[in-house]
């Protein structure tokens, strides 16, 4: 039997990482092989050199010492899978290190989007290729479509709702607030204060916080796997920091708003706008970029 070893957000604790943990660890259950989700470095050095390869999804900055996992995995010549890998946001000297890793022939796979792998590209030309984010591709299959209320997600200490509430539209709307990070809970209970809302939620599990896009109404969100849900189960959304762009593209732009602009309002109108069809043709994209990411999965695992 096969056994790979696996790093895909275990040892997160945010709303995205533990998406991209469960839709893997599905994936990877299916199939005849021997998996390990290590959660310390001792346990990876300790194994890895039992293993017959690595592979990497979600996010991987801060997480496991960065990169240094995929050091090891190298360093034993053992080849490495990016499925659905999130360079966005890793500093400048983590973002140096991991062009010498695209560099290695035992590396192959898929980023997130179309701005990484063009960077991947100057050092792993061919290798390494845009792909959808596994915690999409997991919401995609749990969506469903049911509206309530207008919901803002997480806004957090630093972000730019917390600078909005004065606006006055933001009184006349029936809405709750919802913060899945327990450390923006102080500022979530202040915003909900001042838009005098009595609905705040701290939701933790995964299924809560699906349920509750779900069921409402519009979405306002700092987060980007909060805006990517209410993307997957349909639900008008506005995002208001751009790094979305990276992922969402040009496709559903008009619904990310410049975080420098505090004023709202004129974006939250588009809500009477909302098209639809942008978001659905959106999600028919990435099931379809999901295949070939797939396919390519089972090569890598078949040649291990």
């Amino acid at each position: 039997m096969k056994k790979v070893m696996v790093i895909a957000g275990q040892n997160d604790q945010t709303y995205g990482q533990r998406l991209t943990y469960r839709k893997v660890r599905d994936i990877l259950t299916e199939k005849n092989i021997e998996c390990a989700y290590p959660k310390f470095s001792f346990q990876m050095m300790a194994i890895m050199p039992f293993y017959d390869g690595l592979i990497v999804s979600g996010r991987l900055e801060n997480f496991l010492e960065s990169t240094a996992i995929i050091d090891l995995a190298l360093e034993f010549r053992k080849p490495v899978f990016f499925f659905g890998v999130n360079l966005e946001g890793m500093k400048r000297n983590s973002l140096y290190h991991v062009s010498t890793e695209l560099m290695s022939p035992f590396l192959t796979g898929f980023v997130t989007d179309e701005v990484a792998a063009k960077w991947a590209s100057l050092w792993s030309p061919a290798k390494i290729e845009a792909g959808v984010d596994i915690a999409n591709v997991y919401l995609l299959e749990k969506a469903e479509y049911e509206k309530g209320k207008f919901a803002v997600f997480a806004p957090s200490q630093n972000g730019i709702l917390k600078y909005s509430p004065d606006q006055e539209w933001f009184l006349h709307t029936d809405s709750r607030v919802i913060v899945e990070d327990p450390r923006d809970s102080k500022n979530a209970v202040k915003f909900a204060q001042k838009i005098k809302s009595d609905d705040v939620a701290l939701i933790f599990k995964i299924e809560d916080i699906m349920d509750a896009v779900k069921n409402a109404k519009f979405v306002l969100s700092e987060k980007f796997y909060t805006s990517l849900t209410a993307i997957a189960f349909e639900t008008p959304f506005l995002h208001v920091d751009r790094k979305a762009l990276r992922y969402f593209g040009k496709e559903l732009s008009a619904y990310v708003c410049n975080p420098e602009d505090t004023d709202l309002a004129l974006a939250f109108s588009k809500i009477n706008e909302f098209d639809l069809s942008k978001v659905q043709n959106f999600n028919s994209a990435i099931k379809e970029r999901y295949k070939k990411m797939y396919l390519a999965l089972d090569e890598f695992i078949n040649a291990l």
